[in-house]
């Protein structure tokens, strides 16, 4: 337990969303935490795949290593905060009636154990590359529960659930790019800076 968040319950709930997908199983848990547990919850997960990604990084040098485990660390809970935040969003845009709280734990309760499993096995070389097609199962699997995590927290009909993910997966790959282009710029100067990269 961390911070009062009963992760043996969420393990447990997850294990019944995962297994018995359904509308109505989300709704069966949707008012049993909040956004804290949830971002928690997705936090522990992140966490263990970031140890396993400094550990193998350790291998290429300290610098690679922290690096691993950061992006490890703040990937995963970026995605998972701007999905939950613009299907609270946009779900409130289609009439939907559910809470922000009730969005992000329903969506946390599928996120934390896939991203646990693809972060950690996903981080280490060769196994990962064995893995790659079992990760693209889970990935379309994990569309799947966000749909019906969609139409349990938000009370949404099956339409305007799809409009909704579709419209959360978009803001992620805008959210990821801009960040990605940020990235690329500051690299871009620290090399011209240490005289890595010439300025010509």
């Amino acid at each position: 337990m961390i911070q009062g968040v009963n992760f043996s319950e969420m393990i447990s709930q997850s294990i019944k969303v995962l297994t018995q997908p359904r509308t109505e199983t989300f709704e069966e848990f949707e008012k049993h935490g909040g956004q804290r547990e949830a971002l928690t919850y997705v936090g522990v997960a992140a966490g263990l795949a970031g140890v396993v990604a400094f550990i193998v990084g350790i291998f290429s040098g300290p610098l690679v290593a922290i690096i691993a485990l950061l992006g490890a660390l703040i990937a995963p809970l970026l995605s998972f905060f701007v999905f939950a935040f613009v299907i609270n969003w946009m779900g409130k845009q289609q009439g939907g009636t559910g809470t922000q709280d009730e969005v992000f734990y329903t969506c946390s309760l599928y996120t934390a154990p896939i991203l646990a499993v693809t972060g950690i096995v996903g981080n280490i070389p060769v196994l990962g590359c064995l893995f790659a097609p079992v990760s693209l199962v889970l990935g379309l699997y994990q569309l799947y529960l966000g749909y019906l995590a969609t139409r349990a927290s938000m009370n949404l009909d099956q339409n305007k659930a799809i409009i909704t993910v579709i419209v959360a997966i978009v803001a992620q790959w805008i959210v990821f790019a801009v960040i990605g282009v940020i990235v690329a710029a500051i690299a871009i100067s620290m090399g011209v800076a240490s005289g890595a990269i010439s300025a010509q």
